[in-house]
């Protein structure tokens, strides 16, 4: 499945916007997957090298980004035999927006020792569950709550604060669809659009521009997403072996308007890493 529209095209040293970038938290701004998708992107094109993995990708989301060109600035902050690490800032005009940190990691081989591993996945195979169709950026199956591992289950304190709330027009518009319910939390998600006109995916760029999903998967209420995040960092031990990437909400806390989430990550073979947001109370727009 594909779209014919990319996400940016590129025009000597920018990258401009189209209208599939475009997120719901402004009129005329990106969505933060393709902000965290294009800097992967370029920091992976500059950097990336075979035998490396890149284990972590930090991700701080600055302001709104104007859909305006966009500039990359990278820096290679060391170089080593195991370890490299580069920076990367999303320059709009004359304005610093986000930045990511990428550490790239040698692969070797495991210890003869064993050490322990969490659990694989036992959700059903992406094609075996229907999409929710509504996505214009991206194709996502969610998957029932029947077989969720975490037990994603509200507070009796927030079930309370629930029953007394403001109605949802009140709030910021939902974004979630069938995955609102906080039992049903998890889903297989995979893009349906070049990331930049006329350049294939890669295993990181699909991860990097999917990272930003643990935000509205984990802070959105049943009633809308009234936490914006300020950043995400994913992990990875290895990269996707296909396109689909599963999502499972395992942890989230908020008091005071500010929020924390992991997201664990999975593909069609199994566990590939996680995802962990902050993220701040956003009043309605």
């Amino acid at each position: 499945m594909s779209s014919s529209l990319p996400f940016f095209v590129r025009q000597g040293d920018t990258y401009v916007p189209t209208a599939a970038s475009l997120g719901y938290w402004g009129p005329g701004t990106l969505n933060g997957r393709v902000i965290g998708g294009l800097l992967g992107f370029e920091l992976e094109r500059q950097f990336g090298e075979a035998g490396f993995v890149p284990a972590r990708l930090t991700v701080d989301l600055f302001r709104l980004a104007p859909c305006a060109p966009v500039r990359i600035a990278t820096r290679l902050l060391r170089s080593g035999g195991r370890l490299k690490v580069a920076d990367a800032d999303f320059i709009c005009g004359e304005d610093l927006v986000a930045r990511a940190t990428c550490q790239f990691l040698r692969q070797s081989e495991d210890p003869v020792n064993p050490t322990w591993r969490s659990p694989g996945w036992t959700a059903p195979p992406p094609l075996s569950v229907p999409t929710d169709g509504r996505s214009r950026y991206w194709e996502v199956r969610p998957i029932g709550a029947e077989h969720q591992r975490a037990p994603r289950t509200w507070a009796a304190e927030d079930v309370a604060r629930a029953g007394a709330a403001a109605e949802p027009a009140d709030g910021n518009p939902p974004v979630l669809g069938p995955l609102a319910p906080i039992a049903a939390r998890q889903a297989w998600v995979r893009e349906t659009r070049a990331f930049v006109d006329g350049v294939a995916h890669t295993p990181f760029t699909r991860l990097a521009a999917a990272a930003d999903f643990a935000s509205p998967l984990a802070n959105s209420s049943a009633r809308g997403i009234d936490f914006v995040n300020s950043d995400f960092t994913l992990y990875v031990h290895r990269l996707p072996v296909s396109e689909w990437i599963g999502f499972e909400l395992v942890g989230r806390q908020a008091q005071r308007g500010i929020a924390t989430a992991e997201c664990w990550l999975h593909d069609e073979a199994g566990p590939i890493g996680s995802v962990s947001v902050v993220a701040i109370a956003q009043r309605q727009r």
